[in-house]
């Protein structure tokens, strides 16, 4: 079979638009911002396409009262307004909304979401009556086992964008699954964007947890993991979401002696973090394939999840641990680890053996550009059948 870089041979270059409106602050730390893993995986796909001179990358995102346009990480950065709403004299007109103009403006061939919302709907609109493709990418369970489509007011845009999308992303094979049932729809299966890092003489002391002060992350159970453990140093990495919810997060800290708490750490550190870990903890109750495992296998460091385990990989691969929604297995589990460097030993191997063999990012890149030339293929041939 060809590859992605032979069949790019009659295609000069590709131009792709990432529209993400809470991105931003990924490209300039100085901005602050919640974002979560669809705005981690997009940005990564920016960072490695960004020096790619075949891949001119654009990326669309908030106000965070930056320039009109930024150049950062190898993408010109513009920014954008996502009021898309229309008054009747602007529909009956076919006024284009501030949205509609800078997408067309950007003019790029491929435009890329993540992770259910409702935005997807006016983008892939705007790519459907323009002749561009739609790239999306599924980022959790709720965006194709129908929570998202049924249980959310924006759930019926999202799944008509859904089934306007030239590609569908995923992460796991149980994703994939679910999309095919739920919605009749294929995916194809593109791990994370992440880069492997150099083995570390740091000292691992830390067990680590990461994500956003969300309530279905459960970072007090977290708490009451190092509560268990007294003897071992528990580092929560967390940003702020909801004030009133994270205060409260921020005063129970000072029951957990153990614990220290890192706010709003720069996402450009997290690796640093990652050398300096001994363990990674997750407590979410639902969640895809965390952008945090990629990073934890990608510097050797073992999971212990307390539900979330993709594709059943924590255990049959031997990466770690999962609970099953027990807390009093991942207390063992996670004293288990920590207690015996044998064990740990074996895990982290793995760990960084499975990140070498499953999330290698040359083979996650090569799978990205055989999905752009396949959507630019794909439209240009329809482009030709109308022209006939």
């Amino acid at each position: 079979m060809a590859t992605a870089n032979n069949r790019m041979a009659g295609i000069s270059s590709i131009r792709i638009c990432i529209v993400s409106p809470s991105i931003y602050p990924l490209f300039n730390p100085m901005a602050h911002g919640l974002f979560q893993d669809a705005e981690l995986q997009l940005y990564e796909m920016a960072r490695f396409f960004g020096g790619d001179p075949r891949i001119e990358v654009n990326v669309l995102t908030g106000d965070y009262g930056q320039d009109d346009v930024e150049f950062s990480a190898g993408a010109l950065v513009f920014r954008g307004e996502f009021d898309v709403r229309q008054n009747f004299m602007e529909r009956l007109f076919h006024k284009k909304t501030p949205l509609q103009n800078l997408l067309a403006k950007i003019d790029a061939d491929i435009y890329v979401m993540a992770g259910a919302s409702g935005l997807a709907r006016p983008v892939a609109d705007f790519c459907r009556t323009n002749n561009r493709s739609f790239l999306f990418r599924i980022v959790e369970h709720r965006d194709c086992d129908g929570t998202f489509v049924y249980g959310d007011p924006e759930g019926e845009s999202y799944r008509w964008a859904l089934h306007q999308a030239d590609v569908i992303l995923c992460q796991t094979e149980e994703q994939k699954k679910l999309l095919q049932r739920t919605e009749h729809l294929a995916a194809v299966r593109v791990p994370n964007l992440v880069r492997l890092q150099p083995p570390s003489d740091a000292l691992r002391t830390d067990v680590l947890w990461i994500g956003e002060a969300v309530e279905w992350r459960q970072p007090e159970l977290f708490y009451r993991l190092a509560l268990t453990i007294p003897h071992q140093n528990f580092t929560l990495l967390t940003r702020p979401d909801n004030p009133d919810y994270f205060e409260r997060l921020v005063s129970k800290t000072r029951d957990v002696p153990n614990l220290g708490f890192e706010n709003s750490v720069p996402y450009h550190e997290w690796p640093i973090l990652m050398q300096r870990a001994r363990l990674l903890v997750n407590t979410s109750r639902y969640e895809g394939f965390p952008f945090s495992f990629s990073l934890a296998f990608a510097s050797s460091v073992p999971v212990a999840s307390l539900n979330i385990d993709p594709d059943g990989m924590l255990e049959k691969k031997q990466l770690g641990i999962c609970a099953h929604g027990s807390e009093v297995h991942l207390a063992q589990g996670v004293a288990d680890i920590i207690s015996y460097p044998r064990q740990w030993k074996r895990f982290s191997d793995n760990a960084y053996q499975f990140a070498r063999n499953e999330l290698n990012p040359e083979t996650a890149v090569e799978s990205y550009r055989k999905v752009f030339v396949h959507c630019v293929v794909k439209r240009r041939r329809k482009k030709a059948k109308r022209g006939q």
